[in-house]
């Protein structure tokens, strides 16, 4: 088995043993409710890069959720905060600026974040990576709907030790 970092351990660590992953076929009018998400974040704040990331923006089977990341210099966040959370409500909890919410049938989790932060660099190059090379998309379908009804913890280790692979090539 490949080494996980310590934080990637400890957020395993917070996954209850019960909870279960569902995958589900990708849904073709999620690039439609994206969009009015991000069109509605670039009203409240027009200068700041939105991403659409993960298997939604992949067009993959997934867990049918769409992740939205806005990128913003940690030193900005108190700048922005109040617009973004006239426009989507409160942030969702104090230590990371996050909202989750419901949007055409889909969770959408949507965070602001330093696109400088190692994490979020770390994330981008996976998701390029995933996004330019069909085969590991490919390969990364397979992983998710392989396990498809099983452990969350499982699906969730399995898919840190696959972007390990992609991050080591």
């Amino acid at each position: 088995m490949m080494r996980l970092s310590p934080d990637e351990e400890n957020f395993l660590g917070k996954i209850p043993d019960d909870k279960m992953v569902v995958i589900r076929p990708f849904d073709p009018e999620i690039p439609k409710i994206t969009e009015e998400i991000i069109n509605k974040v670039h009203s409240a704040a027009p200068e700041l890069p939105v991403r659409h990331m993960g298997a939604s923006a992949l067009g993959i089977s997934g867990q049918g959720d769409i992740d939205i990341y806005i990128l913003c210099p940690k030193e900005d966040y108190e700048k922005y905060l109040p617009d973004l959370e006239n426009a989507f409500g409160p942030r969702d909890k104090k230590s990371v600026i996050e909202w989750s919410f419901q949007a055409g049938g889909h969770d959408v989790e949507m965070y602001l974040t330093d696109p400088s932060s190692e994490a979020m660099r770390k994330q981008i190059k996976i998701f390029e990576a995933l996004r330019q090379n069909k085969h590991l998309r490919n390969e990364y379908e397979k992983l998710k709907e392989n396990m498809n009804g099983r452990s969350f913890k499982e699906y969730q280790r399995r898919k840190y030790e696959y972007y390990h692979r992609i991050l080591k090539s």
